[in-house]
């Protein structure tokens, strides 16, 4: 038991469950202060709102999280004390276009492809600075996920997995695809790490 108890599925399924009764509050509170008579809205509102919470915490965004579980003692609060009253329906304002922003800025707002370069070249520009020797290696066996620097190291590792029979193709799923955008994405910090060299 202890050792389902510990896995972080366990734990998501628990905080699900008990965000049901406090869907039902934000429910209730969307419906008292809504012009719309069909519930279906209420109920949208509640579990984006109230699941948010989870999402922000498994995604690391902590104090995000904490705002959050503030939004909804806000929620509870209302529901005991003012469920009909203009602090409702301010609260309703704000958390709805507060998750709308939240979510789209955790889920779409990656960084630009050049930010991101600018880091990788910066630790690659660390390594030369302390003489740190060290070989990249995108291509990954999906067998035993060991990982090799060229196609032609990883085509003679997989070749003694499928002398001893333990090469399973069709478990592995599209991991050439895989192979080749790890292979891509190193091609072009090199070439940019030159360009960088160059400049």
């Amino acid at each position: 038991m202890k050792q389902i108890i510990t896995k972080e599925w366990f734990g998501i399924v628990a905080l699900t469950i008990i965000l049901i009764p406090q869907v039902a509050h934000t429910v209730y509170v969307f419906s008292e202060n809504s012009q719309y008579d069909n519930p279906w809205f209420a109920w949208f509102y509640a579990v984006g709102v109230d699941l948010a919470i989870l999402i922000f915490t498994v995604k690391g965004w902590k104090k995000t999280a904490f705002i959050y579980l503030l939004g909804t003692i806000a929620h509870n609060v209302v529901y005991q004390f003012y469920p009909t009253s203009i602090y409702s329906s301010i609260l309703i304002a704000i958390m709805l276009s507060g998750t709308i922003f939240s979510f789209s800025h955790l889920f779409y707002a990656d960084k630009p492809v050049n930010e991101f370069l600018a880091e990788k070249l910066d630790i690659f520009s660390q390594l030369q600075e302390h003489h740190i020797d060290m070989e990249l290696k995108p291509y990954r066996c999906p067998e035993c996920h060991k990982s090799f620097a060229n196609t032609k190291q990883l085509n003679g590792h997989i070749s003694g997995h499928k002398q001893t029979g333990n090469w399973h193709e069709d478990q592995y799923g599209d991991w050439e695809r895989e192979n080749t955008k790890r292979g891509d994405l190193l091609r072009q910090l090199n070439i940019s790490y030159t360009n960088h060299l160059s400049a």
